[in-house]
């Protein structure tokens, strides 16, 4: 639904259809890391934990991210994603 919305105001936009793994890159700055992946590609809960893992960080990361707005859980088909909050621009 959302890429029809997109196209149809002639938004030029990429379906994704299958998972596409875990493979993300780390720089050792785990919160811009997050950041940075889940603007553009959500991240399901199984990668954020790899990701989390890689930097030997906790959930707590997560929680933060998620209580300062910047962050936010999704669930679809029984499974979790996160997906960064961008600001919105009154203008």
């Amino acid at each position: 639904m959302g890429y029809q919305i997109f196209k149809e105001r002639g938004i030029d936009v990429e379906l994704i259809t299958g998972y596409e793994g875990n493979a993300f890159a780390f720089t050792g700055d785990v919160e811009k890391d997050l950041l940075s992946i889940t603007s553009v590609h959500p991240m399901r809960q199984d990668g954020v934990r790899k990701l989390l893992s890689k930097a030997r960080t906790d959930w707590d990361i997560i929680n933060k991210l998620i209580k300062d707005d910047k962050l936010a859980e999704v669930k679809y088909k029984d499974k979790k994603f996160y997906v960064r909050k961008l600001p919105i621009k009154n203008s």
